[in-house]
């Protein structure tokens, strides 16, 4: 059943394993305490983000306001942050709050005004994007030391980023995999009609399932403050869509109703470490973001179809 469960995330799996091994054989010092938290640290904030990007998917909808949030969230907790601990606690609480209000936004525009996710979340992309920069018109602010330390410092081998994004993830696992919220969510991501016809609130399901993105691509942000320890309100422009290809390599259906945290998470530290890869390579920064594109669409098409097959197997087993 586990192994049902997981298996559309296997080719993220194996994908993450086969590169590590060629970062390894061109560059032997990832394989260190120092290196293994840089690899940790920079995978988080983009898992975060795919977990945000998971939650909209499942519903059968996209979310492209996912990197204005985290962009928001990095302005908000650079500036305001403050020294104190109880400024930081106040601040974190803030962002979060803010992450929330976005996503509800979202969320209500799309349950109640029936308007496309796509085009929802575009426009809401330009929004939020202008309240960063309205926050953050320059790059800068700071966040004290024992924040970022906190985020993205180890003990030994392990990396605190790690604790963090499993901490993370079981708070996302425990309302979308194991209650009725998200048994609604896998339901209207499924079948829509259905779901309401078994009683399931389909617009609340939605605005729960976007405030729920929405505070989570507000974690992103607040990690990637800690990683970069100042604000910038473009920072998060790259995760958006960085975030939609971690979803479908990490073995979820874009139609939705299908995927598990696993698979985005692998695909994301997948994502990340491509361009370090690319360097250790030698491959020339002219060309990185091209090569970096080719790789992309090829997990991409190998992990749909993988995806579809799976998908396939599983409806057949059932009837």
């Amino acid at each position: 059943m586990i192994l049902r469960r997981y298996k559309t995330s296997l080719l993220a799996i194996v994908g993450l394993v086969l590169l590590l091994g060629y970062y390894w054989y061109q560059q032997p010092l990832i394989v260190s305490p120092f290196g293994f938290r840089l690899l940790a640290n920079q995978g988080t904030t983009l898992a975060l983000a795919a977990l945000a990007q998971l939650t909209v998917v499942l519903t059968g909808g996209v979310d492209l306001s996912v990197g204005a949030i985290v962009s928001l969230s990095n302005a908000i907790a650079a500036t305001y942050m403050g020294d104190s601990p109880w400024s930081v606690f106040g601040v974190v609480l803030l962002t979060l709050g803010a992450g929330a209000g976005a996503g509800l936004v979202n969320g209500l525009l799309v349950a109640y005004g029936r308007i496309q996710p796509i085009i929802v979340t575009l426009a809401t992309l330009y929004v939020y994007s202008g309240f960063a920069l309205l926050i953050r018109p320059q790059p800068g602010g700071s966040v004290p030391g024992y924040y970022a330390s906190t985020l993205t410092g180890a003990w030994g081998w392990l990396p605190y980023s790690l604790i963090v994004l499993l901490v993370i993830t079981l708070a996302f696992r425990m309302p979308i995999m194991r209650s009725r919220l998200g048994t609604a969510i896998y339901a209207v991501g499924d079948n829509p009609g259905g779901a309401h016809m078994s009683g399931i609130n389909v617009p609340r399901t939605l605005v729960s399932a976007y405030v729920i993105g929405g505070v989570l691509a507000a974690c992103a942000g607040l990690f990637l403050t800690a990683q970069t320890t100042s604000g910038d309100a473009t920072v998060g422009t790259s995760y958006t869509l960085n975030s939609v290809a971690a979803v479908v390599f990490g073995g979820a259906i874009l139609g939705g109703g299908r995927g598990v945290a696993l698979g985005p998470i692998v695909a994301a530290f997948f994502i990340s470490i491509i361009i370090s890869v690319l360097f250790a390579a030698g491959v020339s920064s002219f060309y990185q973001s091209v090569f970096q594109g080719a790789i992309l669409i090829l997990v991409l098409m190998f992990g749909n179809a993988w995806t579809l097959r799976a998908r396939n197997r599983l409806t057949v087993l059932r009837s």
